[in-house]
């Protein structure tokens, strides 16, 4: 599709609610060329695809209620997060879990 230049961007965007549809009429999705600006609020921060066969982006760490996890604090290798939407179960490396 790339290559071709079918797309408005060469990006693509997830956006899942847990019902059919959340309270703003939206369905769960998934869009190539765009993001639909009307499905979140704030701003977008883009991270550089680190790893391509996957998807790959550098994770920083992960917060829970603000509170930083330091899952990845002192990891020489750095820690990677996948975006993925075709996995059945939410898996995690042993070390975060």
């Amino acid at each position: 599709m790339i290559e071709q230049k079918v797309l408005q961007s060469n990006i693509f965007a997830f956006y899942f609610t847990s019902s059919k549809e959340d309270n703003n009429k939206h369905y769960s999705e998934m869009t190539m060329g765009y993001y639909d600006k009307t499905k979140f609020t704030g701003e977008l921060e883009w991270a550089p695809v680190v790893y391509k066969y996957m998807y790959g982006v550098k994770l920083d760490d992960i917060k829970i209620n603000g509170k930083a996890m330091n899952i990845c604090e002192g990891r020489k290798e750095g820690c990677l997060i996948t975006f993925d939407s075709g996995t059945s179960l939410l898996s995690f490396p042993n070390f975060a879990v």
